[in-house]
């Protein structure tokens, strides 16, 4: 009976662990992928700032000299980059972060995925360390009652022996 209470504790104490280690290993995805994406969106930002500033400053030298043609084809470029930043902004997470959930956790394909995955694998804790604190309760509990009972024997002898 004792050993069978104690595999089953050591089979929930390895089950929780498990589990822990899922929570612990998502919520890592969920945080590495997230630095990794918005770096890379900064990287990005900051890349197609410098263009769209320097054919900006194309455009205005280019402005001021005769050639009109030169200048539009600078600005349109810079238009372009521009319009490049704002598409690169609003995909940020299908460019940025998804690969890295992907690269990460191959099960994994989105971030609300990630996120029900994380939920699960909490639920999955809180249920083994729930099961356990009830097998630590019920065994305290017995040892409990048993520690009782024996001092009230204890005692009920010891008041026998005493008006003996």
């Amino acid at each position: 009976m004792e050993n069978a209470f104690v595999q089953q504790l050591k089979s929930q104490v390895t089950d929780l662990g498990t589990s822990l280690t899922q929570v612990g290993k998502l919520r890592l995805i969920g945080l590495v992928s997230r630095l990794l994406g918005l770096f890379l969106l900064l990287f990005t930002t900051v890349l197609l700032i410098f263009a769209l500033l320097s054919f900006g400053a194309v455009a205005c030298i280019h402005a001021l000299s005769v050639h009109m043609p030169i200048w539009a084809a600078a600005l349109i470029m810079g238009g372009l980059y521009l319009v490049l930043l704002l598409i690169v902004i609003a995909c940020r997470r299908p460019l940025f972060v998804y690969p890295f959930i992907r690269l990460m956790n191959s099960e994994i394909r989105n971030w609300e995925d990630l996120e029900r995955r994380t939920m699960e694998a909490e639920h999955q804790v809180e249920l083994q360390r729930m099961r356990i604190e009830g097998h630590v309760d019920s065994a305290t509990r017995t040892f409990t009652i048993y520690t009782d009972l024996l001092s009230r024997l204890w005692h009920f002898v010891l008041d026998k022996l005493h008006k003996a």
